[in-house]
């Protein structure tokens, strides 16, 4: 395993808020087989232009590299061109920071051909501004396992035309399938079926919690990726779930958020996070077991950044089964076990309640020669009663706007005369 020391700068935030987030880049290492020797926390009131970080504090990282045997410094903050270049040629090691790590990992997860071309979109734009400054990192052919894809095998013979060409043809490709998805999605429009897509946090339990409701909903198709490991699913999942007696909704399982996710990447992800934004309601999942508050602030972050932030969010905290106290949060929220199922129930019922808050108990009649709309009114509502009569089924059901509009020639009106 490559061996690497972690650095951070303190310098708008506290010591154990900037040690907290080197944690978080410690598993971002780990999960790319990069072995932590060691972390650095400099305080200090500005980065410093030339090394990101003061001078004596990069001697001091020059001593431990050598005591260590270190092969890679990680830092937790972008650096620009320049300063990855100056800290190369003073450490004589390779030097990478957050949003390469990040990035690299998504290399490694990408399966489908849209995550792959979206990854590859956000290296190369991460890679244009730093094709200079980032020598040592892009002539190691296979260092170590967090290089073993690279930013496309980018070799330092690039040009930077050669590299803004291929932005270009991504960009083409991505917009081949944006267009697929709003075909796709203008589909469910028509149909009338609300979206809901799961958000928040790396490993919180998105893909479980997708699973316990798919279980609940007895919906039997293979289930999504369950895995302890920071970002394991990056493509979207979607299913179509009903409860027995209710409409139906699609459930939409995204790509996990991360403090300090780069910009490229979440730009580049605009297709995928296109669904995000296009939902009728968000799920924001929490980790309850191992709180952490930044981990909310985090992910409304990014749903402002995404444009997301008006969506109706529906809280809900994971890992109750394990959990040793209540966490201190202080709006409402729903806390639940996919182990367990325990308040699975209840959140199928928010759900609900959020998706059709404008419903209405409606009474209709149906002419007996009409069954297949009585058929269909049953599979995809809830019915409170039905009653036979000389001149057809009388149904009292709980119809949505659109609904009422729909079957608006069997409506009842309060002088029992059909409307």
């Amino acid at each position: 395993m490559d061996q690497a020391i972690l650095v951070g700068l303190s310098y708008k935030e506290t010591t154990e808020e900037t040690m907290n987030s080197l944690i978080e880049l410690e598993h971002l290492a780990d999960a790319l087989g990069i072995k932590t020797k060691d972390k650095v926390v400099q305080n200090a009131k500005q980065i410093t232009p030339r090394f990101y970080i003061g001078s004596g504090k990069v001697q001091e990282i020059k001593t431990m590299i050598a005591v260590l045997d270190i092969d890679i410094v990680i830092f937790d903050d972008t650096l620009s061109p320049a300063q990855i270049k100056n800290l190369e040629k003073e450490l004589e090691v390779q030097i990478i920071d957050r949003s390469f790590l990040i990035l690299s990992i998504f290399a490694e997860r990408a399966q489908s051909r849209e995550a792959v071309l979206e990854v590859s979109l956000a290296q190369k734009m991460y890679l244009l501004p730093r094709l200079v400054g980032m020598g040592n990192s892009l002539s190691r052919q296979g260092g170590g396992s967090y290089n073993a894809k690279g930013p496309g095998e980018t070799k330092l013979e690039l040009d930077r035309r050669k590299l803004v060409n291929e932005i270009s043809f991504i960009k083409k490709e991505l917009e081949k399938i944006k267009s697929e998805r709003q075909i796709s999605r203008q589909k469910r429009m028509k149909n009338q079926i609300p979206v809901v897509a799961l958000v928040g946090y790396t490993n919180a339990g998105k893909s479980s919690l997708m699973n316990s409701l798919s279980r609940y909903l007895h919906h039997d198709s293979e289930p999504v990726l369950e895995k302890d490991m920071l970002f394991a699913t990056l493509d979207t999942k979607a299913k179509r779930l009903q409860k027995e007696n209710h409409p139906p909704f699609i459930l939409i399982d995204t790509v996990g958020f991360v403090s300090k996710l780069p910009h490229e990447l979440i730009r580049s992800f605009e297709s995928t996070l296109s669904d995000v934004v296009q939902a009728d309601l968000l799920i924001h999942v929490v980790d309850g077991a191992y709180f952490n508050p930044l981990q909310i602030d985090t992910t409304r972050a990014v749903l402002t950044e995404i444009g997301a932030d008006h969506i109706e969010r529906l809280l809900v905290l994971t890992k109750k089964e394990i959990a040793l106290m209540q966490p201190p949060v202080h709006e409402d929220y729903i806390f639940v076990s996919n182990r367990t199922n325990e308040n699975i129930d209840v959140l199928v019922d928010a759900i609900y309640g959020h998706l059709y808050k404008q419903n209405r108990i409606q009474l209709l009649r149906i002419p007996f020669d009409q069954g297949q709309i009585f058929s269909k009114i049953k599979e995809n509502n809830t019915v409170l009663e039905t009653r036979y009569e000389e001149d057809g089924t009388y149904v009292k059901v709980i119809l949505t706007p659109d609904q009422t509009e729909l079957y608006k020639n069997y409506l009842i009106d309060k002088n029992n005369k059909t409307a």
